[in-house]
């Protein structure tokens, strides 16, 4: 009986055995595990992995120890990083956030991010530990205005399933601030709850019925995006994907249908079970300005052919201290016909072996 309780909860990929936590047993079925286990060392008690549609709650390391966040060496990462894909970079902006939110990076996930844009800026993404508010750390730092709208949303999304969800958040390297704030509902959770909360506008709402008849019923994340003004749903789309599927999903921003180079990519990458499919959506208007498609684990030297130089340069040259290196591409289509990639690699906090974990559950 222990062992097949054992079976359920553990996934173990080279030496690293995971413990998802679901149910509310998490800490007596830790110390079992504690005990059944020798040289366990559980190294996360609750903590999240952010990279859209990654999600682990608790890890236990059967080897070592995690990789863990050094300030002084992504000092240096960051800015190597930036340099060499022409990123813009500043330390001062980056000291800022870090000295923001000290100490969130200690224990977590770091993933880096850009796109295939020429000069575009390299973005860190952060997982968040268990009841820290983001939100309340931006505005004491003076990064978001109080009375600030989007703030309000991510509140709002924050307060569902009594408040059992968690934050993420994404930084500029040249920008003390909060890009986005990401909000993990830890399920597959109804686009409806998402849509009816407090703070989405009606004109957001609107869009409900049209994502019901394209198969978008399930969402894991949604965000804000401070900047842009745009919220965020990160949904999760019936696959495999299908030509006919592929045109329907970018009109919605209306956009001209995949070419057939960037659908074989596609077809070629994304999980056939179901894969993580995003909207971004102007928060004053409903306009939805771009629509994602993202392929979540794409192997060491192996890369898609849409992917140009600059995405190339980044996957060779941004630094992980993972075991498993984790890459992530998306195809991102937008208004106007105008289309880019994005890249993800993880940095610390062992998020390719837990991607196996967790697809889009």
């Amino acid at each position: 009986m222990l062992i097949r309780t054992l079976q359920k909860y553990i996934f173990v990929s080279q030496g690293l055995a995971v413990l998802t936590l679901l149910d509310l047993q998490t800490e007596k079925l830790s110390q079992v595990l504690c005990h059944f286990l020798p040289h366990v060392k559980l190294f996360s008690r609750k903590a999240y992995i952010f990279t859209p549609f990654i999600s682990i709650m608790g890890t236990v390391d059967v080897t070592q120890t995690p990789t863990t966040f050094s300030q002084e060496r992504f000092l240096n990462d960051v800015r190597k990083t930036a340099e060499a894909i022409n990123a813009p970079y500043s330390e001062h902006a980056v000291l800022e956030v870090l000295k923001a939110f000290e100490g969130c990076l200690t224990d977590e996930a770091v993933i880096w991010r850009t796109t295939s844009r020429p000069n575009d800026k390299l973005n860190y993404r952060i997982s968040i530990r268990s009841g820290l508010d983001t939100v309340a750390l931006a505005i004491k730092a003076g990064f978001i205005n109080p009375d600030n709208h989007l703030a309000r949303l991510i509140k709002s999304w924050s307060s569902l399933y009594n408040g059992d969800t968690e934050h993420g958040c994404d930084f500029d390297a040249s920008f003390a601030g909060v890009a986005k704030t990401w909000v993990n509902l830890k399920s597959l959770r109804p686009v409806d709850d998402v849509l009816n909360t407090d703070h989405v506008p009606d004109v957001v709402r609107a869009h409900g019925p049209t994502f019901h008849s394209l198969g978008l019923k399930v969402v894991r994340f949604v965000a804000a995006d401070y900047n842009g003004n745009t919220m965020n749903l990160y949904f999760r789309a019936p696959g495999p994907i299908t030509r006919d599927q592929a045109a329907k999903l970018v009109n919605l921003a209306q956009c001209p249908p995949p070419t057939e180079q960037e659908f074989q990519d596609m077809r070629t990458y994304l999980d056939p079970d179901g894969y993580p499919f995003a909207t971004t959506i102007e928060y004053a208007t409903g306009t939805i300005r771009r629509v994602a498609f993202y392929a979540l684990d794409i192997p060491e030297g192996k890369t898609p052919t849409t992917v140009n130089d600059r995405m190339q340069k980044f996957f060779d040259v941004a630094p992980s201290y993972d075991r498993k290196i984790c890459r992530i591409v998306s195809w991102s289509f937008g208004l106007g016909g105008s289309k880019y990639l994005k890249a993800e690699s993880s940095y610390v906090g062992e998020s390719g072996v837990l991607l196996k974990i967790m697809r889009t559950q």
